[in-house]
């Protein structure tokens, strides 16, 4: 072969080289992979909790709407946002029949247990306070729950018989 021939070879083949790379170039700029939205492709999943792997062939699966993914390339990774996990609401607790509703209200299991002194029975109030209508009668040496407190915590509300109803704390004993 001659040097002329040779040298032809070569120009020919890097004018190739130089055409396949335009293509590539050319085919990423339109799909967007160069608009700053999706991460480098060479940077492993696990850097990123918002990276997920993009459906792989055969799947009926559609990216998401704003995912970069390069058409073709089964593997290419694509940016999801993170859903948020919604608060959940507290539910407004009422209790029925009481004239003032606690200011404070005890979690299930953080409910202080109490029992009613031996010396006498304790009038079940409709509020924190000796002013407030008499709802019931709880019987000497009961054993009630508190379900929730006032500011002060010197009044608690308990349920006896179905019945709401706010009990002094100084007439109680920790159970």
């Amino acid at each position: 072969m001659s040097s002329l021939r040779k040298k032809a070879l070569i120009r020919l083949l890097l004018c190739a080289v130089v055409l396949i790379a335009t293509i590539v170039f050319s085919v990423m700029l339109l799909s967007g992979a160069f608009d700053g939205d999706a991460e480098p492709a060479s940077e492993p999943a696990s850097t990123s909790d918002s990276v997920s792997e993009a459906p792989s062939k055969g799947t009926d699966a559609a990216p998401a709407e704003g995912d970069a993914t390069v058409e073709g390339d089964s593997a290419a990774e694509s940016v999801a946002e993170p859903t948020p996990e919604p608060t959940p609401e507290p539910t407004p607790v009422n209790f029925d029949g009481l004239s003032e509703q606690p200011s404070t209200v005890y979690a299930e299991g953080e409910q202080p247990n109490y029992t009613v002194t031996p010396d006498s029975n304790m009038n079940l109030r409709a509020g924190p306070g000796t002013d407030f209508d008499k709802v019931a009668q709880i019987p000497a040496g009961t054993a009630v729950t508190a379900l929730g407190a006032n500011a002060d915590e010197t009044w608690v509300v308990v349920q006896y018989e179905g019945q709401y109803g706010w009990l002094a704390k100084e007439y109680l004993n920790a159970a």
